[in-house]
């Protein structure tokens, strides 16, 4: 493409010398976009050339160049902040994750077992209360699976607002009674050996938008050390 850019164009169907006609907008967006030290020679032109404003007043292109540069900086910053607190958040489940399990791995009791995994998760920010339950007979598997029967057919985690009977059924200590949970299938093999309970007072705090990742790795592990410690019982 020329460096120079023509206002207007030979017709090359009519044959007549000197007739033209216009292009349109995209053709010299196009243009621009190919070459865009168009106006690096032409300062005077640019000093011209003038665009709308939010506010009806007129501005100068390169004034509205800057306005837009100063926005998408301002938007990087943005997104740049919210990856570094993701990462920072992040790191600190892992952390919280690590030595949980490295803690569990000590425990050769069921109970112990249990009680370890609660108090750990329990002290962690937006979890108000957690609760490790045993589905170890056949009355509580058939009460769990009357209320979560979803959690039972798929075994991944179920995320859902609690009334307050659930909330009494699965945190019976706490009150005023938990609006959310994040209820982990603890799971060895396809057997149901627990659920992992995890709750907190805002109705909206646990939800289908929830990265489950840790949570799926603790009651993974957790399955093993179950199975093994039921296994040795």
């Amino acid at each position: 493409m020329s460096n120079e850019f023509s206002p207007a164009r030979k017709s090359g169907s009519s044959g007549a010398e000197g007739k033209s006609v216009a292009i349109d907008a995209e053709e010299v967006a196009a243009y621009l976009k190919a070459n865009p030290d168009f106006f690096s020679d032409r300062d005077a032109l640019l000093a011209d050339m003038t665009v709308p404003h939010e506010s009806g007043k007129a501005v100068s292109l390169l004034e509205r160049q800057v306005k837009i540069l100063r926005d998408r900086s301002i938007e990087s910053r943005h997104t740049l902040n919210a990856l570094l607190e993701n990462a920072r958040y992040n790191d600190q489940l892992f952390s919280v994750t690590r030595n949980l399990i490295l803690t569990l791995l000590e425990e050769d009791n069921l109970g112990q077992l249990a009680r370890v995994t609660e108090c750990n998760l329990a002290t962690q920010p937006g979890i108000d209360a957690c609760k490790l339950i045993l589905v170890d007979t056949p009355a509580a598997a058939s009460e769990l699976q009357k209320r979560f029967p979803s959690l039972f057919r798929s075994k991944r985690v179920l995320c859902q607002v609690l009334d307050k009977e659930t909330s009494q059924l699965m945190f019976a200590d706490m009150t005023p009674a938990l609006r959310s949970a994040a209820l982990c299938p603890v799971t060895h093999g396809n057997n149901l050996l627990a659920i992992l309970a995890i709750g907190n007072q805002s109705q909206d705090y646990f939800n289908d938008e929830l990265d489950t990742l840790f949570l799926d790795f603790i009651a993974e592990v957790l399955g093993s050390l179950v199975n093994r410690l039921q296994t040795q019982g």
